[in-house]
């Protein structure tokens, strides 16, 4: 990856301006890198510039938050998307890096020249005017959930009189209003559009395939954070797969106690839960917080079923009629509009057949050295777009130092086979821990601290934030929140901006 070291005139193109797009410009703007930031929306936000009715974070605003960055105390608990906006839209000025943004501009072709160029060709929204730029280095930071959405194809769905529509499309809860909705889906998209139906319409009838765990604000009575955001909590969870071969060893050894751990923590959570037995979940607790439909459950979705307002039915659509649905456990539900909360296709159409062919795209996600850098094409970065973790704008952040640290030979650069070992040995773990999903290679969820610890060991960072017994103790069973971890990242590679 030559231009490394010498950064006058090293051109970086960092493609969406979500918190990974803000963070990476932030990073490398401060390292001396011509960045340039383009974003189809008219401010920072991303996917938050523009999404469903009622969209909002789904953890509290203390673990959406970059670390040396904290929201105002005006803020909801659970951020608004306007919120999130605003929140980067703030840090960008008073990191003094607007000029590196360009809103309201559509990147609509990438191609990769000999050198390693990148040319981009880029369209103007505003006059509707294309033009080409060349590029040193390409960063993604488009987002995990800013694909296409994915829809389901159901048998008789065009005879259907009413409306089908996934959630990315809802934008008003009189949508809803007076009418039977059929909500498809158990993500966070989904439970949102339950909450609505069920004031505003006249049914909400939820469709599930299976329930899944989420959080709540607490474990029984012991405050979520301090059960699950500790390091004692990621030695529970199936070893990371970077850990020492002895480390998992010893892992398998305590199997006993980690199966009464993680059953006691289930039976606290169902009794939070207050949910007939028949919609307790059936997977297991350790394998369910590495999977990406995990969220911050809402108090009054909770209610809602409990109360019935909110009728979950686990089982499948069979079948669609003119103003019914038919189940695959035989039974015919009414509906004037279906909601799809189903997800989404990850997509990367705007790179050529040649491109597509070396990121090596598998059912199961892209897989990358360290979720960051595809082995097969040099130049290339994914921050963000291709990880997925409890608190994403942290990891967006560990993840840009990481690469300026590479960019700058702050840290020695693998090589093409010690990355596509390591890509093996992610694959054998994560494809033996977790179901089959699209986004698997990406999903680290709960074990983000591991994968943070794993970015600060190559940049040799001490993630120790004090020395002794009470350092020990701090470091294990402390509970790990951005304002923590400032401390650490702080400790990366220095980020002094280059004359």
């Amino acid at each position: 990856m030559t231009g490394r070291g010498s950064r006058s005139g090293f051109r970086v193109a960092v493609i969406g301006a979500g918190t990974a797009g803000v963070a990476t410009a932030r990073v490398l703007s401060e390292k001396g890198f011509d960045c340039v930031v383009f974003e189809k929306h008219s401010k920072a936000g991303g996917l938050w510039a523009d999404n469903y009715y009622g969209a909002s974070v789904q953890m509290p605003k203390s673990m959406y938050v970059f670390p040396d960055e904290p929201h105002s105390e005006e803020a909801s608990e659970f951020l608004r998307m306007d919120e999130v906006c605003d929140y980067l839209e703030r840090v960008v000025d008073k990191h003094e890096i607007r000029k590196c943004f360009r809103f309201n501009t559509l990147v609509t072709e990438m191609k990769q020249l000999a050198g390693g160029i990148w040319r981009l060709t880029v369209k103007d929204l505003k006059t509707d005017v294309s033009s080409d730029e060349s590029f040193d280095y390409l960063v993604m930071c488009n987002g995990t959930f800013s694909s296409k959405p994915h829809r389901p194809n159901f048998r008789g769905q065009e005879k259907f009189e009413g409306k089908i529509m996934h959630s990315s499309e809802w934008r008003s809860a009189d949508e809803f209003a007076g009418k039977k909705v059929v909500i498809v889906g158990m993500g966070k998209s989904a439970v949102d559009a339950c909450m609505v139906a069920s004031e505003v319409g006249e049914s909400a009838v939820q469709l599930v395939r299976s329930m899944h765990w989420f959080t709540t604000s607490h474990v029984g009575f012991i405050p979520t954070d301090v059960v699950v955001f500790t390091r004692f909590f990621q030695m529970m969870l199936p070893p990371f797969y970077s850990s020492s071969s002895v480390y998992k060893s010893l892992h398998k050894l305590t199997a006993p106690v980690r199966w009464l751990y993680f059953r006691t923590l289930e039976a606290l959570m169902l009794t939070n839960y207050r949910l007939p037995r028949k919609l307790w979940p059936k997977s297991r607790l350790e394998v369910d917080l590495l999977h990406p439909a995990l969220f911050d459950g809402p108090r009054q979705y909770l209610a809602d079923v409990r109360s019935g307002r909110i009728d979950v039915k686990m089982t499948t659509i069979d079948e669609i009629k003119e103003a019914t649905v038919v189940l695959s456990s035989g039974e015919e539900v009414e509906a004037d509009l279906i909601l799809l909360g189903t997800g989404w296709d990850k997509t990367i159409g705007l790179f050529n057949d040649v491109i597509l062919n070396r990121l090596a795209v598998e059912e199961d996600g892209i897989w990358m050295y360290k979720n960051i850098l595809p082995p097969g094409i040099d130049r290339m970065a994914f921050i963000g777009s291709n990880a997925y973790t409890a608190i994403n704008p942290v990891t967006h952040m560990v993840q840009a130092k990481w690469l300026a640290a590479m960019l700058t030979n702050e840290m020695p650069t693998p090589s093409r086979k010690e990355m596509e070992q390591d890509i093996w040995n992610m694959k054998q773990s994560r494809r033996t821990i977790t179901p089959m999903n699209t986004m698997r290679a990406s999903c680290i969820q709960l074990n983000m601290q591991s994968y943070h610890d794993d970015l600060f060991k190559d940049m040799n960072v001490n993630i120790r934030k004090r020395s002794g017994l009470m350092g020990w103790i701090e470091h294990y069973f402390h509970p790990i929140t951005p304002a923590g971890e400032n401390e650490v990242v702080k400790r990366c590679p220095p980020t002094v901006r280059s004359k």
